[in-house]
């Protein structure tokens, strides 16, 4: 109680000091606020007197320039001279008084600059009179501009200055009014604070004579607490240990209360462990008893399960043994009926528990999970443990209970005490089980013992009997015997006849091959001969129709258009004639594939709706085949033959319905029938069996109304047969026909497997029927600054968890939880990249990722595909980034993020080349440096691989002709290597792959590229979308790159050699290079083109055609090899035989590239631009 009134003293003179010190600061700040203005009030003053001057001196400096102006008098230009210098001075000292203030010191340096442009427009005025004599009204006008911008910055320097010192003059009238009255207050405050702790002071000797009284009334309490204790305490020693002591007091007494309460506690607890320990040694011995005797081992489980049950206080429960890592339920207590009887081992708690070996305890139990059943209904368990039975260690089953309260640990402890002696039991039980068992199958196999005895004592009687009848046999077959010599001879005769007879069909086949080589060399030089002036139709056609010279009419044109075409139809005609000997000479390969019936319908629907439309014919197309009917066929030939069918329908009805039909044949279910039924004119009976024959048609007078080979349908059944099948019809004159072809829907058996033959995956459905509800993402507040990334899931609980991560890691998020919403979406934000759920409302993963990569504005993104599906190769074959599967972890989340920053952050990309021909590379690595893609060029399949390995490159572009390897085998190599599955392959061939091809190749490769002309930019496409380009860097890039690559720049005011015996073919093709820039010089045979080379040095590439007179193509190329200068001379050899092996045959002679005729136009300036690129780089 004293300390309180030294404390109270104490910090009231504390307090009147601090209040003192406090007023005695305000005045000061007061006083110094005063002088401050004071001072700022002389300067303001003094740079307006200053600015004043300024503007007084350069009016008197344009005084003088006026006089001296008006009069020509020298005089004026001294006092001029002095005003000018005066008014910088003063300027001058006013920077110097406002550097301080910003403000006042950008007005100061503009006025400066103003001054200084006057005073130079007044020395331009002066010098002008000086020399000319002429004053420029203009300057007039341009001086009074820049004295009227002096006058208002001046005027605005003043004003703020002036705003200044009234600014300070408010601050110091504030101060000058709260100054006295802040002095006031402290008196009154320190007044007060005497007054309070007055007050307290007087308070504090009132409180010490107050706690004197608490002091004896606490005594008198000491003393009923004791007491309570010490009644307490004899409660506990006479065995009450439930009573305690409710003293919360914290002092000695509260403590030992406490200790008293503890002690009562520590006496309970021993005496229930004690009391459990009874429990639990009682139950094991009661259920040791009931286990005791040799029962089976249903009796023993369903004893057992009892027991617990009961003793614990259990509703329901089961026993499962282990047989064949499955759970067999075995006994039950209060077991629903729908129980599972087997349960494989990890399945549901019981199997786990088993596979965990340990007991699994559940308590919030979810509703309808489990149930326990009475009479009148069912109730939610509170409590359900599933805990393994063992013997030696090993768990032989699993017991699960169920009760309405959660099992306590005594429970527990008793189950895990039960399960060794019940493993035990029940080890026991099966084992007696199995020794019964053992001992009537050993009765049985002796009673089968006994049986075969038997049976082998009336075998040994049978096999005398037959010894019997053997020794009669024998003298039977020395008869046989002399009858089977006079037969042998009558064979040897026959023989030899079988032999002539083989010889005489060993001639036949031999003038047969003889005949077929004489046909296939008749081919090969019909289709030179008619390929030949074709090329120089095709090529001059084209030509003229472009009307590159703007010399032709439209009439004019369009008669070249329909040259074109024309030349086109008799080029198919050919390749039909070409398919016919094939087919009949036994050399047209099938290419067996998994064909989706579906697909082959929708595609003859697309290809022939337009063409009934236009005939105004109803064009029906049915089935009666599942959804995703697979045939195992080649598709190339049976869309010809439907196509075939088709168009003659279509042709030859001009009112009714055209009506293709599919289903299973009525007369073999293994045969798939196409039935093309028409309602045109019809064919007459004697005609039917006319139709199908080479160059026939159901009408060949010359008055016929339908054109046409009638070759078609020649062809059509010879693939029919080919393929297994057979094209019949059925026709009715005025009423239409019926085309059936049927077709086997599983592949012969004597077919051998082709190499080419690839699976086709049957469609899954993708889509999903519920369309979630949209989620609030950041689509309203995009700007074009922000990073966006794009995520399509139907998932709303997952997309909202991806929108989440997104923000962590600083980007907007847009949601689309529709398919059909993503391509939109896409355009709109340009997100850095999109995650993709295959599984979507109204439009699937899969048609949303062709989507985008079909479109230019968002091919470049990057798309990383998210599914519970396995989907990781189709997703990269249709172009995504990468392919995550769910569920996904956080570390995939960040993965997939580090991986988009890594593509945004990088600039150059690498790409790998593979490329036979080392000038193809070479161009092709120019080109893509144009666009700032480094590369590289390997030529071997190991440098390729080990180039990919050590991350050198993050695409690959493949030249299907490597020489060192089957490009297959780099394709698998590539593949199979750990890192190597997600390199995006883009395959450069120079001819069409065939259907079997372009799949094999696909199981592999990202995309197929066919050499052209336009090859380069596909190529160029093809790179952006596997490397992410953006499409505008693309842009900037082909816009300021200094290399670029078009046909016009690169053969501009280049020499070709074109070598070719038909003056036809070398006058087309002149026309077509001389449009591009070119010198041309021709020659008619080899020995002409040798001489022109020598007269024509400067010739830089030479157009070979191979069959020549005197000296053809082949030995032209080797001679002009042997010359050292014409060594690297660029050679490409022209053919028009169709056959296997002409490409392989002019690069041995010299040649340097290859193409076929007739010559596309396109390929002959890719070939031209690669021979010729280096010379104009």
């Amino acid at each position: 109680m004293k300390s309180n009134t030294n404390r109270n003293l104490k910090i009231g003179f504390g307090l009147s000091i601090l209040l003192l010190i406090f007023s005695s600061l305000i005045a000061y700040v007061c006083i110094d606020r005063l002088l401050e203005n004071s001072a700022l009030v002389r300067q303001t003053n003094q740079i307006t007197h200053t600015l004043e001057q300024v503007v007084s001196s350069i009016q008197e400096a344009e005084t003088s320039e006026r006089g001296y102006l008006i009069t020509n008098n020298v005089l004026y230009l001294e006092p001029y001279t002095a005003a000018c210098q005066r008014s910088h001075q003063l300027l001058d000292e006013v920077i110097l008084q406002i550097k301080d203030n910003p403000v006042q010191l950008e007005a100061g340096q503009k006025l400066k600059e103003t001054l200084s442009l006057r005073i130079e427009r007044m020395n331009a005025m002066i010098d002008a009179k000086g020399t000319t004599g002429i004053v420029n009204e203009k300057e007039i006008e341009m001086g009074r501009a820049y004295m009227e911008d002096i006058r208002t910055l001046s005027n605005q320097m003043i004003t703020e200055a002036t705003s200044q010192v009234q600014v300070q003059t408010e601050i110091r009238d504030r101060f000058a009014r709260y100054t006295p009255g802040v002095i006031v207050l402290a008196a009154l405050l320190a007044i007060l604070i005497a007054v309070v702790f007055y007050i307290r002071i007087v308070q504090d000797m009132a409180e010490r004579s107050a706690l004197h009284n608490a002091l004896e009334e606490q005594d008198l309490q000491t003393k009923q607490r004791l007491s309570i204790i010490r009644e307490i305490a004899s409660q506990i020693s006479a065995g009450d240990y439930t009573v305690r002591i409710n003293d919360d007091e914290k002092d000695t007494l509260g403590s030992l209360a406490g200790s008293l309460n503890r002690m009562a506690e520590s006496l309970a607890l021993s005496f229930e462990r004690l009391a459990n320990n009874e429990w639990l040694q009682s139950g094991v011995a009661d259920l040791n008893e009931k286990m005791v005797g040799e029962k089976q081992v249903e009796t023993i489980c369903q004893d057992i399960i009892t027991f617990l049950a009961e003793y614990t206080g259990s509703q329901t429960g089961a026993i499962y043994l282990l047989n064949d890592n499955h759970l067999t339920l075995q006994s039950g207590y209060a077991l629903q009926t729908d129980k599972a009887m087997s349960i494989p081992l990890g399945q549901g708690i019981v199997g786990q528990s088993v596979r965990d070996k340990k007991a699994i305890v559940l308590t919030d139990i979810e509703e309808h999970s489990v149930i326990i059943s009475y009479a009148t209904g069912s109730i939610k368990p509170a409590g359900v443990i599933a805990f393994p039975i063992f013997h030696e260690r090993e768990a032989i089953g699993a017991i699960e209970l169920a009760a309405l309260q959660p099992f306590s640990q005594q429970s527990l402890a008793f189950f895990t005490m039960a399960a060794s002696n019940i493993g035990t039991a029940i080890y026991g039980a099966q084992s007696r089980k199995k020794l019964q068992e053992l001992l009537e199958e050993t009765q049985s196999q002796a009673e089968e013992l006994q049986a075969q005895h038997d049976e082998l004592e009336s075998l040994n009687v049978e096999l005398e009997a037959h010894a019997q009848k053997l020794q009669a046999s024998e003298e039977e077959l020395k008869v046989q015997q002399e009858e089977l010599q006079q037969n042998n001879l009558d064979l040897e005769e026959r023989n030899r006849m079988i032999r002539e007879r083989n010889a005489e069909i060993l001639a036949k086949a031999k003038e047969l091959e003889v005949s077929s080589q004489y046909k296939t060399e008749f081919m090969a030089n019909m289709s030179h001969e008619l390929r030949t002036p074709l090329n120089s139709i095709l090529l001059l056609s084209r030509y003229l129709a472009e009307n590159s010279e703007q010399n032709l009419s439209e009439d004019q044109m369009e008669s070249a258009r329909v040259i074109y075409n024309s030349g086109n139809g008799l080029l198919q005609l050919i390749d039909e004639l070409l398919d016919l000997s094939k087919i009949e000479a036994g050399k047209m390969d099938v290419d067996y594939v998994p064909v989706p019936v579906a697909d082959v319908l929708n595609n003859m629907e697309s290809t022939f709706m337009p063409v009934a439309q236009d005939k105004k014919l109803e064009l029906q197309i049915t089935h009666t085949l599942p959804d995703g009917f697979l045939i195992d066929t080649d598709r190339m030939k049976i869309e010809q033959i439907l196509k075939n069918l088709l168009s003659n329908g279509l042709k030859f009805t001009s009112k009714g319905h055209v009506r293709l039909s599919v289903g299973k044949s009525d007369q073999d279910p293994a045969l798939l029938a196409f039935a093309v039924e028409d309602t045109g004119p019809g064919i007459p009976s004697e005609k039917l069996a006319l139709i199908f024959e080479a160059f026939t048609q159901g009408d060949g007078s010359t008055k016929r109304k339908y054109g046409g080979t009638g070759l078609g349908l020649s062809i059509s059944r010879q693939l029919a047969r080919l393929l297994g099948g057979e094209i019949y019809v059925t026709s009715k004159p005025g009423q239409g026909s019926t085309f059936t072809f049927t077709v086997p829907i599983a592949k012969p058996h004597s077919q051998e497997p082709d190499a080419a033959e690839l699976p086709v995956p049957s469609p899954s459905p993708y889509l999903v029927p519920v369309v979630p509800e949209p989620i609030p993402d950041d689509r309203d507040t995009v700007t074009p600054e922000d990073k966006v990334i794009l995520i399509v899931e139907d998932d709303t609980a997952f997309a909202r968890e991806l929108l989440r991560f997104t923000h962590s890691q600083h980007y907007k998020g847009v949601v689309a939880v529709r398919g059909d919403e993503a391509m939109d979406l896409a355009v709109r934000y340009n997100p850095r990249a999109i995650l993709l759920d295959i599984k979507l409302p109204i439009k699937d993963g899969w048609q949303v990722m062709d989507e985008l990569k079909s479109n230019p504005e968002t091919r470049h993104i990057p798309v990383h595909v998210m599914s519970s599906l396995e989907a990781k190769k189709e997703s990269r074959a249709h172009g995504a980034a990468d392919f995550f599967s769910k569920p996904l972890a956080i570390k995939h989340m960040r993965e997939m993020f580090k991986k988009l920053e890594t593509i945004w952050a990088e600039g150059s990309k690498k790409v790998l080349i593979v490329e036979e021909n080392a000038k193809h590379a070479e161009a092709l690595a120019y080109f893509l440096q144009s666009f700032q893609i480094s590369s590289s060029v390997k030529n071997s399949i190991d440098e390729s691989v080990a180039s990919l390995l050590g991350n050198e490159a993050e695409c690959v572009i493949l030249d299907m002709g490597i020489p060192t390897k089957n490009p297959y085998d780099l394709l698998e190599t590539v593949k199979q290597n750990p890192g190597l599955e997600e390199v995006p392959i883009i395959v450069f061939t120079g001819r069409s792959p065939s259907p079997a091809e372009e799949m094999r190749i696909k199981q592999y490769a990202d995309s197929i590229v066919v050499k052209t002309a336009y090859s380069y930019q596909r190529i160029i496409d093809e790179v952006a979308i596997f490397l992410h380009l953006v499409e505008t860097q693309q842009d900037d890039i082909s816009k300021t790159g200094k290399l670029q690559l078009s046909a016009q720049d690169v053969l501009q005011g280049k020499t070709a050699l074109i070598a070719d015996d038909d003056i036809r073919n070398i006058f087309s093709l002149t026309k077509t290079l001389e449009k591009l820039g070119m010198q041309v010089i021709s020659a008619t045979d080899g020995q002409e083109a040798l001489e022109k080379l020598e007269e024509h040095p400067e010739t830089n590439i030479v157009i070979m055609d191979m069959m020549m007179p005197h000296l053809d193509g082949y030995e032209s190329t080797t001679k002009i090899r042997n010359h050292s200068r014409f060594s690297r001379l660029p050679i490409i050899a022209v053919t028009a035989k169709a056959m296997m092996g002409d490409r392989e045959k002019c690069i041995a002679a010299g040649a340097s590239d290859y193409i076929s005729k007739p010559v596309d136009i396109d390929q002959l300036i890719s070939l031209l631009r690669v021979w010729l690129y280096d010379e104009h780089a």
